[in-house]
């Protein structure tokens, strides 16, 4: 009688262990899925925030680096065509009527790109800003912030080249040929500086992009990766789990 009492006792606590381990399986079980929703939603909440950096700003601003370029190249055109004909007409003893509405309209078109130009500067000037504040990612925003100081010295240097045109055309309407001769080669090489330096820039934000873009592919792979090894070591543990549980049930029949 005290055998089968003592029998039955080791059997209960037999039991309570099994369930015991059933349970701590269980546990773990539970935090594993939960742990890898949750590293799942992190990863991919990071990704689409990144994604949507550069697809919706970067890009963009890119595009629009590489518009104030096309721009810029243009209005040094027709630069070269209205300074041809300021000093033909600084030089001519009478006025020429066909030079004069080729000068006038050569002015007009740079005039026109120069709003043009300071409009996209402006326009990537908040592009930045706009994408700064949603970047979420230390190094997507370094990299706006390296972005912005370049525009910066871009938006400056322009203002810069401008006066130097406004001058130079106040010097040849007033018939001051040398001076402005002095001017129009300073202006040159500030131009062709300029020029280098804007295309050098719109060179490296497409640099910045490719590379964002390359570092959110790698980002996503790891985070496919993490998260496949967490569900494999669920699907261990559930297997583990229903090993033991079929032990248990033929233990206790």
């Amino acid at each position: 009688m005290k055998r089968s009492r003592e029998g039955s006792d080791m059997t209960k606590i037999k039991s309570t262990t099994r369930k015991a381990k059933h349970y701590w399986l269980a546990g773990v079980l539970f935090f594993l899925i939960l742990g890898s929703g949750m590293a799942s939603m992190h990863y991919l909440y990071q990704i689409n925030n990144e994604l949507k950096v550069v697809l919706d700003h970067e890009i963009p601003i890119t595009e629009m680096i590489t518009r104030i370029t096309v721009h810029k190249l243009e209005q040094t055109s027709w630069l070269e065509r209205a300074l041809r004909h300021a000093e033909v007409a600084a030089h001519s003893q009478q006025i020429d009527e066909e030079n004069t509405k080729l000068l006038n309209k050569a002015k007009a078109k740079f005039q026109e790109l120069t709003v043009k130009v300071n409009e996209e500067i402006y326009n990537a000037s908040n592009m930045i800003m706009e994408a700064k504040k949603l970047a979420q990612e230390g190094y997507m925003r370094t990299e706006l912030r390296r972005i912005e100081g370049l525009l910066i010295s871009v938006r400056e240097e322009y203002a810069e080249y401008i006066k130097h045109v406004k001058e130079l055309f106040a010097l040849f309407l007033n018939g001051n040929i040398s001076e402005a001769e002095q001017i129009a080669n300073e202006t040159e090489k500030l131009e062709e500086n300029f020029n280098q330096k804007l295309e050098s820039f719109m060179f490296e934000t497409e640099k910045i992009t490719r590379n964002n873009l390359l570092s959110i592919g790698e980002r996503e792979g790891k985070a496919i990766i993490l998260v496949a090894m967490i569900l494999s070591i669920a699907l261990l543990y559930t297997i583990v789990a229903i090993l033991l549980n079929y032990n248990y049930k033929d233990h206790a029949s």
